[in-house]
């Protein structure tokens, strides 16, 4: 944990807070130890020692600084950046000093100034500080907390208030100390914006150190003003405050002369204040209260005139109105008790109650209802512009301003608490002063029938008080829903309250109830009881001013038919009228306000539709009223366009949860009213003087549509709806979201007009002309979102079922075939439009933002949920791009006599051309990456991955004939500002090991943005393995065209770049927790190893990479933290036996621990391979020694650590095969084919894309069905195969993952035991100790895998031929000992395996072409033994005899047909096996070479030698020389035995050499062959066959004279080439001496022949 003066401990405690507040803490003892070690922060957090010219002169005269027990050397430099500090914080300059100093390295971090850093940490830790407090605070008045949570957490603040008993003296100074931090801030902010403006008149303000300074304070002091608010606040709640500092309060905020955010910050201080000493719940006593009231009221405060009242001590007016009428509501609860009159004498009750009710009346005159809607407006600005709503507040406060549009928004906690107070005062009012309530709307609705008996048009001259006091209370209640169920409980004022609301409702009321019921309707279950509520119906009266009974659904909807039919029923315009310039909407209705109600009434009905499926069926299925003919009508014409916005977002509202009845049936209606041809239209278009012809009233409408920003919007927010897929769909998005015969009467079928038009007309066009930030994102988002669903809905997958399945896709789909599919859905024309100019222009200007912007933005902002759907986009498009080119567009070509005009650019071969153009992209995606908003973060690492990998955009292609490839542009754009670093540390920040993010698990943010993180750079070093990627430059690399290096000045030569983050998360990231290895766990540090283990494997990266490793002492890290594995070894919580192992997160864990240790192992190869390169015993000794099981670290400590033979452990944990899908017992899906749903490869496994293998068995389902073979009561039975299967193909996923990963690190295992032995100075007696042990672990696996699994035999066989290589047989058998006895068994042993392996059944070639060799390497080793039946030959005879009659007959096989090396290795065999059975005088291997007459098809061979070599390739040339060699040598072996010699001669010897024309080759070229050194290879064959003859002849002696006749006979036949052997070994005749053809061999052979067989004396006497 970091030190405790720390920000990053203070930051971990500020998360601890939050985590407890939301109830997910798991470690609370660690918060209790933080919070008591923080006290002495909390106490003196609002203490600051100012600046002082003592301080400064001290601090201008020393050289020395001491601070704490450290003492630093100090120079004039540091003095002027402490006092730049120092003023700037007006602090002390000592103290400003040891800031300074402790923010150096910080400085170097973040690229800052020391003096800038050193400001900001004094803000950012004063701010942390605040922040935790207030959480404390508030935990500590929460009812909804425990009694002992609260008990606790009033315990720690008594110990920052030094509080031991109950008194309010501690409290109340603290609180005090708060008000007067908050006047401080106000003033260091006036201050702030004095030097702002000073900079601005004298032109600096383009300095931009100064200007970051400033903003950043700003931002932190308001926040800090914030946060003391709540503090106060929440210290008032918990009565810790009296009567006294609330008239010091009182006396503080009368000087507050302006509306901005710090009046509002004073709010929730008032309103705690006045709830703690006023309400009838307080304990503050009556006369008190009274003492209180009459301050508040007393005559010094308010001077009442008449019309000339004034507050001459209060600057700001209504903010003593404000809080006058909250004290009243509160306080009049006092005297609702009948008997108050007993507890205080000589009090006229009635004529209080008159004073107090014209208090409230004078304070609401004077703005207190007007101030408080405007806070509720400002706490809670609209980030989603709504106009209606705007232009209702508007309305209701006509003189007042919003806060600009840059303010600092408050905290969510102070939003929070402002409310829940707002909630209380509200219950006050409705409670304590129901007369004066009921008094406000008599007199309201008096004023406004004198108005209309005047008949007076225009603005209302009448107060609106109770109007605004509902559009508060729909504030107030908004998001809260637990606190809204008393709305609609029937027994609760509250529902009393609505009741006496809803009745004879003017227009405004109508349409602030209407903001009320939509505020309290938030969640399905207060949204149906607005929906039973409206559904209560009173008397209806008749006439133009309909709205006497109680608001309900009826109400609304004859309101809606009444104006809809006053539009329809409008006599003709002038032909030239548009149809968007109708008459306002005053001279069409009967009330002023009746617009603002009728837009309330439409958002209303929309927000009810959203929530409540009661509300929509009650709507779609009314059987007297269509509420969408209407809707459509006042879509047409005549409304303003907000009106007209709001009637098609209702219909929008209608669309959620749509099934294909009312999809289809809007779709039908709504494209039918667009041209012109509905019913409802056909009125307006003939009166607005419209076209008649379809596509003319369609284009009218767009037009109309495109004029506004609000009807744009609504109008794409509708088409969102409709294209939305239905609420019942599959997964297999196998239909068409509306008709396929949609238009087809006037035009081509489907719905490209509409994408036309959003994507077209509004994104491409409108959009980059809007100015305004908040529309253009607003369009942005609702355009790209619409972009999404056409992109996202439309399954390519379809295509691929179509080709390759055994199922009829056309048949099973929902749509009549899968190219009307493919044709009519959106995908086509959205992608089309994403390859046109226009749109690419809008797209990119939609990713690309001011980082800093984005980073200060609401996750739930139009710029972030604008920004991520752009991204989203471009994602989308880069992956749908290839069966768009590929497959769909040239489908759709071939309907172009039916097509829409073209829209894309023919120039853009594909959508990295656009990206090419681009290219800021990358650097605003790399950017967004360190923002704090998760899913930005995760949208641009998944399209910076797909751009990294894309050869297009990282390569440039070369021009031009011996010209080189540029560097990559992805690297060039990002490096051209020095953005790399930047991004690189915004990176690192979220690689640090936190253990608060291990205590929450995989949900917690940090662990999800490692994963990301991680598998972004994996993926890129992958697409691109040997080139200068994206990663690399983030990692921290300089990259040149082909190179990397390490630049002198960043952050990798300083330690802390990305890179070193990775390594660190592979050093210590814990994979286990007490129990168990957890997969979430384990997936970030086996994805850190990976990753490292590509950087040192790559040779651009390899160098550096083991530096950075070796420098931690990375390999010995990781030796001792390996895990040993066994049976009960917990994965995940469960054992490798469990039955469901491998479809549960415990079969991740295990792979990534294969991973892991796979990794670690060809580390320990690279360093051992390494060490011996550059020649660093050290280094190799170190790495011997913890292999063998002691790891000794650079300063000479010793951890005992598992060895090498340990690590063998995971071969012992064995996994059955699941077997292939048609082992499963299937009725529905039997012969279903999963072949299709095969994608990537895992080693010698094609894993299957599950998502895939979903769609295919929904699509077997929907063929099912239609065929009518799977009746609804068997959806059950069906859904079980379908879980069982998709469970199988899960299990064989994780298998082929599991066994692959085991396969790898076993190869690691066997490759790390090799190197070992190849590279480390063993001495004698421990190397072969250590042979011996590898022996001894790995034979035991091997013989239980010549059966279970081939391949892991196969390895293993290869380590122990290789053990083999470092075996001395000469000492260990020609001497003697217990150790060597021991030796001598254990290589006994390795060879009866080893025979095993040969004889198994089924086993691979290449299983036993190692067997081979590793017997033949035995047997030749052991041939150093003394003979007899007793010696170690007798028993390797008699061990090859038991192997029985198959292991000869196999070998035998191998060495006639075997593939490749397995021939020459099996002949190799036979021939040490005939030599242990000549030296052991046994006739066992003649005898049964004789049984399979396998000697004479070695003879046979020798026909074939010169045909075969002529016909071979060189390599395979090569292979066949190989193979001779060994048979021929085979041959000899077998020639010198007495047995095999005879047999030789028999089976035609010579008359196969005859045959094979061998020897009638010209000597001068020999027989043709691929290859070098021809020549020699020929004599070479040469010399082996003469020597088979020399020991035939020899064995069999002169007495088998059939031999010497034939032999003599061999001799003349060929005797011109015997001399010229002579001759070209004499150099006679004209030969030159060859250095690499040696005849003297050939020679002595020849001379033998000559000799053995007398040919010389038998040819003289014949002649």
């Amino acid at each position: 944990m970091a030190e405790l003066d720390g920000l990053e401990a203070l930051e971990g405690l500020h998360r601890d807070l939050l985590s407890f507040s939301e109830s997910q803490i798991s470690n609370v003892e660690r918060l209790e130890s933080e919070l008591q070690q923080r006290i002495g922060d909390f106490k003196k957090l609002l203490d600051k020692p100012k600046k002082n010219d003592k301080s400064r002169q001290d601090l201008k005269s020393k050289t020395v600084l001491q601070i704490q027990d450290e003492e630093y050397q100090i120079g004039g430099e540091f003095a002027d950046e402490t006092i730049e500090v120092s003023d700037a914080l007006d602090l002390d300059e000592l103290e400003a000093a040891r800031l300074l100093i402790a923010s150096q390295e910080e400085a170097a971090v973040i690229d800052r100034k020391p003096w800038i850093c050193t400001v900001i940490n004094f803000h950012h830790r004063r701010l942390t500080l605040l922040e935790c407090l207030r959480i404390i605070l508030r935990i500590s008045v929460d009812d909804d907390r425990t009694e002992a949570e609260r008990i606790a957490f009033r315990g720690f603040v008594d110990m920052i208030l030094h509080s031991d008993d109950k008194s309010l003296e501690k409290g109340s100074q603290y609180w005090r100390r708060c008000l007067s931090s908050m006047s401080d801030i106000e003033a260091w902010l006036r201050q702030l914006a004095e030097r702002a403006m000073t900079m601005n008149i004298v032109g600096q303000s383009q300095l931009i150190n100064f200007t970051e300074v400033l903003e950043v304070q700003r931002r932190s002091l308001i926040q800090q003003h914030d946060a003391l608010s709540a503090i106060a606040a929440y210290l008032t709640k918990g009565s810790r405050t009296g009567a006294d500092d609330f008239r010091y309060l009182l006396s503080k905020i009368k000087a507050i002369d302006r509306y901005d955010a710090i009046l509002i910050h004073y709010v929730p201080i008032i309103t705690t204040s006045i709830d703690n000493l006023g309400s009838v719940y307080s304990t503050t006593p009556l006369e008190e209260a009274r003492l209180i009231h009459k301050t508040l009221t007393d005559q010094k405060e308010v001077a009442a005139f008449g019309d000339q009242r004034e507050t001459a001590s209060w600057s700001q007016r209504n903010f003593y109105a404000l809080t006058l009428f909250l004290w009243l509501v509160a306080y009049s609860g006092r005297y609702k008790d009948d008997g108050i009159g007993t507890q205080i004498q000589g009090i006229d009750l009635e004529k209080e109650a008159d004073e107090r009710a014209r208090l409230l009346s004078e304070s609401l005159q004077d703005g207190a209802l007007h101030l408080a809607l405007s806070v509720c407006r400002d706490l809670q600005p609209m980030q989603w512009l709504d106009l209606a709503k705007q232009s209702f507040l508007t309305f209701l406060l006509p003189e007042s301003t919003p806060l600009p549009y840059d303010s600092i928004l408050p905290s969510d906690d102070f939003q929070d608490l402002i409310m829940r107070q707002l909630q209380i005062f509200v219950q006050y009012f409705i409670d304590n002063m129901p007369q004066e309530l009921r008094k406000l709307r008599a007199e309201e609705n008096d004023q406004r029938m004198q108005i209309f008996t005047r008949y007076q048009r225009g603005p209302t001259e009448y107060e609106l008080h109770v109007e605004r006091f509902l559009v508060i209370i729909a504030y107030a209640f908004a998001n809260y829903p637990e606190m809204a169920h008393e709305f609609w409980d029937s027994d609760s004022q509250f529902y009393g309250f609505l009741q006496w609301a809803a009745r004879r409702q003017s227009t405004p009321l109508a349409a602030a109830f209407c903001e009320v019921v939509r505020s309290i309707s938030e969640g399905e279950e207060c949204a149906e009881a607005a929906h039973r509520f409206l559904l209560e119906e009173g008397a209806t009266a008749s006439g133009q001013i309909r709205r006497m009974s109680s608001l309900s659904w009826k109400q609304m909807f004859e309101e809606l038919h009444f104006y809809a039919s006053n539009l329809r029923d409008r006599p003709s315009p002038p032909k030239n009228a548009l149809v968007q310039s109708g008459k306002p909407i005053e001279d069409q209705i009967a009330e002023p306000e009746s617009a603002l109600m009728l837009q309330c009434y439409l958002k209303l009905i929309a927000h009810l539709y959203r929530q409540s499926p009661s509300a929509r069926n009650h709507t779609i299925y009314m059987p007297d009223y269509d509420v969408v003919e209407d809707l459509l009508i006042l879509c047409s014409a005549g409304l303003e366009s907000y009106l007209r916005a709001c009637a098609y977002s209702a219909m929008a509202a209608l669309l959620t949860g749509k099934d294909e009845f009312i999809g289809q049936g809007m779709w039908e209606k709504f494209d039918t009213w667009l041209t012109g041809q509905h019913t409802s239209n056909t009125a307006v278009l003939r009166i607005a003087g419209g076209p008649s012809n379809p596509v003319m009233a369609e284009q009218m409408i767009f037009e109309t549509v495109a004029a506004s920003f609000e009807e744009s919007i609504a109008f794409v927010e509708l088409l969102e709806s409709l294209v939305t897929p239905y609420a019942d769909s599959s997964i297999l998005c196998d239909f068409l979201p509306f008709a396929e015969n949609l238009g087809s009467t006037y035009r081509m079928a489907g719905i490209e007009p509409y994408i036309d038009f959003a994507l077209g007309r509004v994104l491409g066009y409108k959009s980059t002309e809007t100015q305004d930030p908040t529309q253009l994102r607003m369009l942005q988002w609702h355009c790209l979102n619409f972009a999404v669903l056409c992109l996202s809905s439309f399954n390519e997958d379809l295509i691929i079922f179509a080709n390759r399945s055994n199922v009829s896709v056309d048949s099973a789909m929902k749509v009549s075939s899968l190219a009307a599919y493919v044709k009519l859905h959106p995908f086509a024309r959205t992608m089309e439009w994403f390859f046109n100019d226009r749109v690419i222009a809008a797209l990119f200007m939609a990713t690309h933002h001011d980082v800093d912007e984005v980073n200060n933005a609401a996750p739930n902002s139009p710029l972030v949920m604008a920004l991520s759907r752009a991204i989203e986009v471009v994602d989308l498009v880069m992956r749908l791009q290839a069966t768009y080119l590929d497959i769909v567009r040239p489908l759709i070509k071939t309907q172009a006599a039916a097509r829409s005009a073209p829209v894309s650019n023919s120039a853009l071969a594909s959508f990295e051309d656009a990206i090419l153009n681009n290219l800021q992209i990358v650097v605003d995606l790399s950017l967004y990456c360190g923002t704090g908003h998760q899913d930005l973060t995760f949208l641009s690492l998944r399209l910076l991955e797909k751009l990294s990998a894309s050869r297009k955009l990282a390569i440039s292609n070369a021009t031009g004939a011996g010209l080189r490839a540029d560097r990559s542009r992805l690297i060039s754009v990002l490096e051209k500002d020095g953005e790399s670093e930047r991004v690189s540390r915004s990176l690192v920040k979220n690689m640090k090991i936190d253990e608060r993010e291990l205590e929450a698990g995989i949900t917690s943010p940090g662990y999800s943005l490692k994963t990301s993180i991680v598998t972004f750079l994996d993926n890129c070093l992958s697409a691109l393995p040997n080139r200068p990627t994206l990663a690399h430059l983030l990692l921290g690399f300089s990259c040149g065209n082909t190179t990397l290096d390490i630049p002198e000045d960043g952050l990798f030569i300083e330690g802390t770049s990305l890179f070193h983050a990775v390594r660190d998360l592979a050093v210590a990231y814990p994979v286990a927790d007490d129990i168990t290895l957890l997969s979430w766990r384990s997936a970030i540090r086996c994805g850190s190893l990976t990753l490292l283990k590509k950087l040192w494997m790559a040779p651009i990266s390899s160098v550096y990479t083991l530096t950075e490793l070796r420098a931690v002492d990375f390999l010995f890290a990781q030796a001792i933290q390996q895990h040993i594995i066994g049976s009960e070894t917990l994965w995940d919580g469960i054992t490798l036996h469990n039955p469901s192992f491998l479809i549960t997160d415990g079969a991740l864990a295990f792979r990534y621990f294969l991973q892991e240790r796979s990794v670690f192992l060809d580390y320990v190869a690279a360093e051992l391979r390494s060490s011996t390169e550059n020649n660093t015993p050290s280094l190799s000794a170190r790495v011997q020694s913890a292999l063998l099981g002691m790891t000794v670290f650079s300063d000479g400590q010793e951890v005992n650590n598992p060895s090498i033979f340990d690590l063998f452990d995971f071969t012992e944990t064995e996994i059955q095969d699941v077997g292939p899908v048609a082992s499963i017992d299937l009725n529905f899906l039997r012969g279903l084919d999963f072949e299709v749903c095969k994608s990537e490869r895992e080693g010698s496994f094609t894993l299957y894309n599950i998502a895939s293998a979903r769609q295919l068995i929904e699509l077997k389902r929907d063929s099912l069905v239609k065929e009518g073979k799977l009746a609804h009561e068997q959806n059950d039975i069906f859904q079980n195969e379908c879980d069982r299967t998709v469970g199988h193909l899960v299990a064989h996923n994780q298998y082929a993952q599991i066994a692959t990963a085991s396969s790898e690190t076993l190869a690691a295992w066997v490759r790390v035991v090799s190197v070992t032995l190849e590279c480390c100075a063993f001495e004698p007696a421990t190397k072969i100790s250590f042979v011996l042990q590898a022996l001894q672990v790995i034979m035991p696996k091997m013989e239980r895998s010549f059966a279970d699994n081939p391949a892991i035999a196969v390895s293993l066989a290869g380590l122990a031929r290789t053990l083999l290589r470092f075996v001395d047989f000469d000492s260990i058998f020609s001497q003697k000992g217990r150790a060597l006895d021991f030796a001598k068994d254990r290589l006994s042993q390795l060879f009866r395996v080893a025979l095993a392996g040969i004889n198994a059944n089924e086993s691979p070639a290449e299983l036993r072409e190692t067997c081979y060799q590793i017997c033949f390497c035995y047997l030749a080793g052991s041939s150093k033994g003394p003979k007899g039946r007793s010696s170690l030959g007798a028993q390797n005879l008699r061990t090859v005899m038991s192997a029985g009659d198959r292991l000869i007959d196999v070998t035998c096989d191998d060495a006639f047909a075997g593939q490749g090396n397995c021939r020459v290795s099996a002949t190799m065999m036979l021939s040490a096996l005939v030599l242990l059975a000549q030296r052991e005088d046994s006739k066992y291997m003649i005898e049964s070479l004789v049984r399979l007459n396998f000697i004479g098809v070695l003879v046979e061979l020798l026909k074939h030698i010169p045909s075969e070599l002529r016909q071979a390739d060189i390599n395979r040339s090569a292979m066949l020389l190989q193979y001779y060699n060994a048979a021929l040598a085979l041959l000899l072996r077998i020639a010198q035995t007495r047995a095999g010699g005879p047999r030789i001669v028999g089976v035609g010897l010579f008359q196969a050499l005859r045959e094979s024309e061998f020897f009638t080759a010209d000597p001068d070229i020999g027989i043709e062959m691929a290859g070098q050194n021809t020549l020699k290879n020929y004599f070479d064959l040469m010399l082996a066959i003469v020597k088979i003859v020399n020991a035939v002849i020899l064995v069999n002696g002169p007495q088998h004279a059939q031999g010497m006749y034939q032999a003599r006979q061999f001799l003349k036949d060929y005797r011109d080439v015997v001399v010229a052997v002579f001759k070209r070994n004499a150099n006679i005749g004209g030969y030159l001496p060859q250095k690499t053809i040696d005849l003297n061999g050939l020679v002595d052979n020849f001379t033998v022949l000559i000799s053995a067989t007398g040919f010389l004396e038998v040819s003289i006497a014949t002649a």
